[in-house]
């Protein structure tokens, strides 16, 4: 016995000998947490942090509060809702300290572009035990993900630093980028990740048709930031790729489908419908849609996580009140909107002028008709809101026609809404305005529209008309001929097919249309002499400043402002 204990201490004795010679035995892997060291080392671990990424593009709708969505507020399309200067209304209080401003900067950089380093600083590591497709599939979406992230900074600050690796030490010596030098990053990235992600994908995943659409708008930025005209062809190109259906099966949606099909409505209703935006349900239109779901982890459970559209968008019913003053109730299709995205007139009315009959503005797209639906008011429980301008306000009918004295709120209680946005309640909780309802990001239709603005910026206007009359036949719309297709014509279609899902700022600043758009359909103030958004908006509004803290705290070179903050 006394032999063999020798034996075995002299075996761990050469062991120590020869590990401690090694510096890899000085390496300090944690085991009790998840690190780079100990999570991508495989598979399953690289997979784990791209879903990291999902999770941080889906926050993109909520990380300015759940009262605020400054990608459309303060836009030709929507207003703050409220009787103040926030949310953009008053232009004068967008600066260099102001939440927003630093909160998606702070997103961009600390939560999107340090996970996509992370993972492609090693992903390549040829030592991994990975299958290649899958490899290839995790890098692709690092890749878009980064490519998204710095169009997004782009096309709101202009040009920003970019930081290719991953910083591990204090750095304080970032220099901006030009845009175009941002834009260029952006779309090699894209080109690469075409030729990595998979046709096919599960519910959610970005497939390589979705590349290829951002790919297509990246070329557009390009191209008129740059005056190389040869950046429109490759536009084209890109975006005919998902068109012709050679990066996946994807396809504007022509005909009715799924269960909503069986109810009342039309196509475009049908991509909308709750449970079938995503390609399992047979909605092959949607590209790439932000998931939410109620029941799974990291899904969505908290309503804080949930898609809040209904929150944003809808007006605030619950406070509407019969002749008799007997309050509305949050019904279970409709939700709780607070009505912080009022829609402008452009968006409620203008836009639908040259042709009503557009299905896109049909009943079952628009609502513009509500009902009184406290059952504790027999009177009028169930029958419509009737209303008269009276003195300059709407106010409320009796049924006989007779008028109340009960002032309707336009801006933020009683306005037409997009339905886009209804879908059950989150967990039962109406009282939210959050659904699980998942949120079209990509779809085949804007491609059209993308591939129509590349088609007028090199002058065929022939073939811009071609795809802007894809999308308007789909909504039954009267179609139009070359000689009409304009930006403003691009941009009012863009309204009529993308608006809810559209980040409009960003379109707005990246076609440097920002300030003249805002000033033409947003200067209507919400009470007499207050602020609006088109009175108040600057010329050096195109872009958004560059966060005060990120200037002061970068000591060891000049970090410029943008012009005029």
């Amino acid at each position: 016995m006394k032999n063999t204990i020798n034996k075995i201490t002299i075996i761990v004795l050469c062991l120590l000998a020869t590990t401690s010679c090694q510096d890899d035995f000085l390496n300090e892997v944690p085991l009790d947490r998840f690190s780079p060291e100990n999570l991508l080392t495989n598979a399953a671990g690289f997979d784990a942090a791209v879903v990291a990424l999902y999770e941080g593009a889906r926050q993109e709708h909520i990380i300015a509060s759940t009262n605020f969505e400054y990608m459309t507020v303060g836009t030709d399309q929507t207003q703050w809702g409220r009787n103040d200067a926030r949310g953009n209304k008053d232009y004068s209080l967008l600066n260099s300290n102001l939440d927003a401003t630093i909160v998606y900067w702070d997103w961009a950089y600390k939560q999107m572009i340090v996970r996509a380093n992370l993972i492609l600083e090693n992903i390549d590591n040829p030592a991994l035990t990975i299958a290649d497709d899958a490899r290839k599939n995790i890098k692709g979406q690092a890749l878009f993900f980064r490519a998204y992230t710095y169009n997004f900074l782009a096309n709101i600050y202009g040009g920003v630093p970019i930081v290719k690796e991953r910083i591990v030490e204090p750095k304080f010596d970032f220099v901006r980028n030009s845009r175009a030098e941002v834009l260029s990053f952006s779309a090699k990235d894209l080109e690469e990740a075409t030729t990595l992600l998979p046709l096919d994908v599960k519910d959610g995943r970005i497939p390589r048709a979705a590349a290829f659409h951002l790919l297509s708008e990246v070329y557009i930025s390009l191209g008129m930031e740059t005056k190389d005209a040869s950046l429109y062809d490759k536009s084209i190109s890109a975006a005919s790729k998902v068109i012709n259906k050679e990066a996946g099966d994807y396809q504007i949606m022509t005909t009715r489908f799924g269960p909503a099909a069986s109810k009342p409505g039309d196509v475009f209703s049908d991509v909308f419908a709750d449970g079938q935006i995503n390609k399992s349900s047979g909605n092959k239109e949607v590209m790439w849609a932000w998931q939410f779901e109620s029941t799974t982890l990291g899904g969505g459970y908290s309503v804080a996580l949930a898609n809040n559209s209904i929150r944003y968008w809808a007006p605030e019913y619950d406070r509407l009140q019969t002749p008799n003053r007997i309050l509305n109730i949050s019904p279970d299709s409709l939700g709780r909107g607070i009505g912080v995205n009022s829609p402008t007139n452009y968006a409620k009315y203008d836009v639908w002028a040259l042709d009503p009959k557009d299905i896109r503005n049909s009943n079952f797209n628009i609502r513009r008709t509500f009902y009184y639906n406290n059952p504790a008011d027999k009177e009028y429980f169930g029958k419509p809101i009737l209303t008269r301008k009276v003195n300059g306000n709407l106010v409320v009918l009796k049924n006989d026609g007779t008028p109340t004295t009960i002032v309707l709120d336009t801006l933020r209680q009683y306005y037409p809404y997009f339905r886009k946005i209804e879908g059950a309640a989150i967990n039962g909780n109406i009282l939210s305005g959050n659904t699980a309802k998942d949120f079209s990001r990509m779809r085949v239709a804007e491609t059209y529209l993308l591939r129509a603005e590349a088609y007028f910026r090199k002058g065929d206007l022939a073939n811009a008309a071609k795809d802007i009359n894809v999308v308007r036949a789909r909504a039954k719309a009267s179609l139009i001929s070359s000689s009409e297709v304009t930006e403003d014509f691009i941009l009012d279609e863009r309204t009529r097919e993308l608006i809810v899902e559209e980040p409009r700022l960003r379109t707005l600043i990246r076609m440097g249309r920002l300030v003249d758009r805002v000033r033409k359909y947003n200067s209507a103030p919400s009470v007499a002499n207050g602020p609006s958004s088109g009175k108040t908006i600057q010329d050096f509004n195109r872009y958004w400043p560059i966060p005060q803290k990120v200037i002061d705290a970068n000591t060891g070179a000049k970090l410029e402002q943008n012009p005029g903050y």
